[in-house]
């Protein structure tokens, strides 16, 4: 009997896309990792780091437009978000109306920082305070209502003298006096000349007095009759409580803030930008005259970020001084002083608002992209390295970098603008490019559709404000798949490939309809579109497949199915493609309440000769 050998096939090679990463702006979509995708919006990582569809967002509530701030604000034992709203401040809790709490403020960006369980803004035009009062509302009034009247000289005899005690306080007029009355001396000298018009109080032994007149040209007191003398020999027993021209628009005047050492320090006044004040520990309403620094040249203080024992003070891009200066707190005769010294010069920041942090790196933005400032643990150096060069690319093209916001949410740094958010994953092991001048890289994701003028992250829950005064967030609080929804609108994401040649632009390549196909992540409701793209053409859709988990409480009658299996879904291409030199994969989800994920995608082809 006759043998005859049958034929075999051409060979196949199979290439595997696998172990996602994150996207790639930094170079062309033919040369990105195989682990990266040149264009993958709407998705983030999951908890085992693969990319699976973003969380969609909701309106919660409108108020006056445009919303310049949010704040996390503990309100007696509930969680409540207070809102400047244009030129208004609300209180916002979940499943009520905003609160109108004051009204007539700053239309502008706003900042702001918690102590003592109170919350205070800087509008650029008003320091505001916001406070619990004890009928249980809460208020807002402009902290000049309420501040610390410093005791700024006792042990005072009539004439004067005496002992400098606390410093004047920038955010109010008022000072007091103490002295030992003599018992015989009507004329009581101040410690200040050219006294405002604001009413004079004098106590003797706690005891409000009248019966006397006052020489505000030359600060003193005339007493109608003597004040008697202390019962306490040496005891200061006479308070007099005047006005001096204050300089609280100083501080209304500042736009960045930070706390250090217990210390509230504010800056950025567009008339003095270099300089920030500080505040006394735990009291924010009372600023020390003395208590301003200037930071470097001219160029202005953008913002505050803790690194180490440091207060990090980062400064707007200059040629001509340092960017980043670090503050430390010592002990000097006896007082607590906060000596400034020179750090990084190069990189500054672009924007107020964009400020952040991943674990323990902080974060800012600059004009060359996202920052870290990090420290050598050998030689103890500061330095700035770039964090975000792959998306560094898209980054510069956006306008409006200067009003760009950030948040730190998750474990990602989370940065808004341009109605885009763009995100450092700090959950994913980190990366190294020698391009990037820096020791790792994050990686990164992009979404669309995401209209944040301003974000707030409070524990798993991202919040953010639009331009139209909405406040909206993320449904990360909804486990049904109604979860995956931009105010009743899809969520549109995708995942592409490079464009890959497989290591050959020189062949021609054939995809074969057997052995192609993507694994996805399981969802209650989810589906899938694939799409090719070679160098030929635009890219055509060969397979869209609806993948759904049978649960009664989901259940659609259109696309019913009764497949309870959670486990990831296979979807074969079921279709081949020939002749080509490069092959883009886009496996693509725009159903409305549909989740996604992406775990691999596999791709079999044989070589069909090379080109001519």
């Amino acid at each position: 009997m006759a043998r005859f050998a049958v034929p075999r096939g051409p060979k196949r090679y199979v290439t595997t896309y696998a172990r996602f990463r994150g996207v790639d702006f930094s170079t062309d979509p033919a040369l990105v990792d195989p682990s990266r995708s040149p264009f993958a919006p709407n998705l983030i990582s999951d908890a085992g780091g693969m990319p699976e569809k973003r969380p969609g967002w909701r309106t919660l509530a409108t108020v006056r437009s445009p919303i310049n701030g949010l704040y996390a604000w503990q309100f007696g034992q509930q969680e409540a978000i207070v809102i400047h709203g244009k030129d208004a401040i609300y209180l916002w809790q979940p499943g009520e109306e905003p609160y109108l709490m004051l009204e007539g403020v700053t239309d502008g960006r706003s900042q702001g920082f918690v102590m003592n369980g109170e919350l205070y803004l800087l509008t650029g035009g008003e320091y505001l305070r916001i406070w619990r009062a004890e009928e249980g509302l809460a208020r807002c009034r402009k902290v000049t209502e309420n501040v610390y009247v410093p005791l700024t000289s006792i042990g005072r005899d009539p004439a004067g003298g005496g002992t400098a005690y606390e410093a004047c306080n920038l955010l109010s007029s008022r000072r007091r006096n103490s002295f030992c009355c003599d018992g015989t001396s009507k004329n009581y000298v101040l410690d200040a000349q050219g006294l405002d018009d604001s009413h004079l109080e004098c106590k003797l032994d706690g005891q409000v007095i009248t019966g006397y007149g006052v020489d505000r040209q030359k600060g003193i007191v005339v007493f109608d009759e003597p004040p008697a003398k202390p019962q306490v020999a040496g005891r200061d027993n006479l308070e007099i409580t005047f006005g001096v021209a204050d300089q609280a628009e100083k501080i209304a005047r500042c736009r960045v803030c930070g706390v250090y050492d217990g210390c509230a320090f504010v800056g950025n006044d567009p008339e003095e930008p270099a300089y920030d004040y500080r505040s006394a520990p735990g009291q924010p309403n009372y600023f020390p005259d003395l208590g301003y620094t200037r930071v470097g040249g001219d160029s202005a203080i953008m913002g505050y970020r803790r690194i180490g024992p440091y207060q990090a003070i980062i400064k707007e891009t200059t040629s001509q001084e340092a960017t980043v200066y670090l503050r430390q707190s010592g002990v000097l005769d006896g007082q607590t002083v906060y000596p400034v010294k020179q750090g990084v010069s190069g990189v500054g920041a672009i924007s107020p608002y964009a400020f952040g942090n991943i674990l323990d790196e902080p974060l800012f933005l600059s004009e060359e992209g996202v920052m870290g400032l990090c420290t050598s643990s050998v030689s103890e150096e500061k330095s700035v390295q770039n964090r975000s060069y792959f998306i560094d690319t898209a980054l510069k093209q956006e306008a409006g970098l200067d009003q760009a916001c950030a948040a730190q949410w998750r474990g990602c740094y989370v940065l808004a603008v341009g109605g885009r958010c763009y995100l450092l994953d700090g959950a994913q092991e980190r990366a190294w490019r020698s391009q990037s001048m820096g020791d790792y890289l994050y990686e990164c994701y992009h979404w669309e559709n995401v209209p944040a003028r301003c974000l707030l992250a409070r524990g798993e829950d991202l919040f953010f404000g639009t331009e139209d005064g909405r406040l909206c967030r993320f449904n990360t609080d909804i486990d049904t798949m109604e979860r995956y929804a931009d105010d009743g609108q899809p969520v549109v994401c995708a995942w592409s490939t490079k464009a890959d040649d497989d290591g050959s632009f020189a062949q021609y390549k054939t995809l074969r309809r057997r052995g192609s196909g993507l694994m996805i992540k399981p969802y209650l409701r989810s589906s899938v579109t694939v799409n090719l793209r070679t160098e030929q053409d635009f890219g055509q859709n060969i397979r869209y497949e609806t993948m759904d988990i049978f649960d009664w409480e989901q259940l659609d009658l259109r696309r019913v199915g009764f497949s309870s299996n959670d486990a990831p879904r296979i979807v074969p291409f079921g279709r081949g493609l020939g002749r080509y030199i490069t092959l883009q994969i886009t496996v693509k989800n725009d159903g409305l309440y549909e989740g996604f994920g992406v775990y691999g995608i596999a791709k079999c082809y044989t070589k069909e000769g090379n080109i001519k």
